[in-house]
């Protein structure tokens, strides 16, 4: 390890101990927490945006608790439907001798609105519009249709959506801090498809829940266009179409369970259809998360988290000079749930090419935490390191405030 940025570690362990002295409160989610009458915990767990097995429930039912399977919505307030989010962060990052030094700034994240709901008693509707701190505008928007009852049910979804990371089980939900593990949120190959696993992309999908804790996913895909975006159709003379197939199962009530997943896709780096600029590539995944009573703070639980990916790239037919890419990624993290929020650590490691001779690891290990203020405010921190085999090590913190209305 050639270098450590000790004080920014430092300073999240000690805020982590204040953690415990601080009061206890009730919080609400903004248009679903508004409602059902209910506080957030009743569906987030250790906070929001983490789901609990009935967190999952209720999005995999279009929006719907149980009880309403059939039933048509009873229309009440706009503000029953709307939810606002923004968040504010401070970011600094020391990337080394040579290396540019230190940045530090404040950042406005994203600004992003919300609208989701059951729209009759079979179709649910979700669109959500995000600003970015680049003056982006990203829109995701999607219509699901949900037939069957609570336990065994076939729902199917299209529009441009997240595909398994950020709505998953088992370590495909969203992050409890601030950052998703690399492997999800990094392209883990050197062969050039620039595909990750968090990217939005635009298809249908069909789940089918055999029971209550038990899910078949597959979709079908635009895949990723010659820049690389999920998000731009498939207008540059690509027809061909990318596949996910996934496997769910909760096996506690406290929200223990696994995740099986398969991808294929192809990628072409020029546009058209020319053999000799056409990637097809593969990634296949396992994630796992274990709850269990803490040993440490009575009346919680505690979470391990792990997640292991593998990724081949195939280089197009034809094509002289370019070689198969295979690489390898995995993640492992423990949490300590609180009544207000939680403490975890995670460690990922990254290794973008296995044929290489070179050493092309890449290590990153995450202390954070997350208080949840109140109602609509929730604050998080992190500090990092990582450490490459090739090339410079850094480290940073990052603290973040999120709004939701």
């Amino acid at each position: 390890m050639r270098y450590v940025n000790k004080g920014a570690i430092m300073a999240s362990l000690a805020v982590f101990l204040v953690l415990f002295l601080l009061p206890d409160e009730s919080q609400a989610l903004p248009a679903w927490a508004r409602k059902y009458g209910v506080s957030c915990n009743v569906c987030h767990t250790p906070g929001a945006p983490r789901l609990n097995p009935l967190g999952h429930q209720f999005r995999k039912l279009g929006y719907r608790m149980p009880e309403e399977i059939g039933q048509e919505p009873k229309y009440k307030e706009i503000g029953e439907y709307i939810s606002m989010r923004g968040r504010a962060r401070y970011e600094f990052e020391n990337l080394g001798q040579g290396k540019g030094g230190s940045t530090s700034q404040f950042k406005w994240n994203d600004a992003t609105l919300f609208y989701g709901g059951s729209v009759t008693k079979n179709l649910s509707a979700f669109f959500e519009w995000e600003w970015d701190d680049t003056d982006n505008v990203g829109l995701l928007g999607q219509f699901s249709w949900l037939m069957g009852n609570a336990d065994r049910n076939v729902n199917f979804r299209i529009g441009q959506f997240h595909t398994l990371t950020r709505v998953g089980w088992a370590g495909f939900d969203r992050p409890s801090g601030i950052s998703t593990p690399d492997v999800l949120s990094t392209d883990i190959t050197s062969g050039g498809v620039p595909f990750k696993f968090n990217q939005d992309q635009r298809g249908i999908e069909a789940a089918v829940s055999l029971n209550k804790n038990t899910r078949l996913i597959t979709q079908v895909l635009n895949g990723l266009n010659v820049a690389g975006s999920g998000n731009s159709g498939s207008s540059e003379g690509n027809t061909n179409k990318d596949f996910l197939l996934a496997y769910e199962q909760n096996l506690t009530e406290r929200g223990s369970g696994f995740t099986l997943t398969g991808y294929r896709g192809v990628w072409n780096s020029a546009a058209g259809n020319d053999d000799l600029n056409q990637y097809t590539f593969y990634r296949l995944g396992a994630t796992g998360s274990l709850v269990f009573p803490s040993p440490l703070v009575k009346d919680v639980d505690g979470e391990l988290q792990c997640g292991l990916l593998y990724a081949q790239d195939n280089s197009p037919k034809n094509a002289s000079g370019i070689a198969d890419t295979v690489g390898i990624g995995y993640w492992v993290g423990l949490e300590q749930w609180l009544k207000k929020g939680s403490l975890f650590a995670r460690w990922d490691a990254v290794n973008s090419n296995l044929d290489s001779s070179a050493d092309l690891w890449s290590n990153k290990g995450t202390l954070g935490f997350t208080y949840n203020v109140n109602d609509y405010l929730r604050w998080a921190t992190e500090s990092f390191l990582k450490v490459k085999e090739t090339g410079s090590d850094s480290a940073g913190v990052t603290t973040e405030l999120m709004f939701n209305f």
